[in-house]
């Protein structure tokens, strides 16, 4: 797999949503790619990172009751 490619599928390989094989091949180019490694990192640390302030603070139960509502609807 070649960088351009890689960094393509950075975010959906983050978020597990990549098919078994397709997400093999961005693992091992991230293993042993010194250009994408570093950008793959951050990414990681980035998504870390809101995670942990999602896990902080949350919203008033009747401000996410309504914006689920709103989605819902379209």
């Amino acid at each position: 797999m070649e960088c351009e490619a890689a960094l393509l599928l950075l975010w959906e390989y983050l978020d597990e949503e990549l098919g078994p094989e397709v997400a093999a091949a961005v693992a091992a180019h991230l293993s042993h790619c010194s250009c994408c490694h570093p950008v793959y990192c951050c990414d990681r640390a980035f998504l870390q990172l809101l995670a942990r302030q999602r896990s902080r603070c949350s919203a008033p139960p009747t401000l996410l009751l309504s914006v689920q509502t709103r989605l819902r609807l379209g």
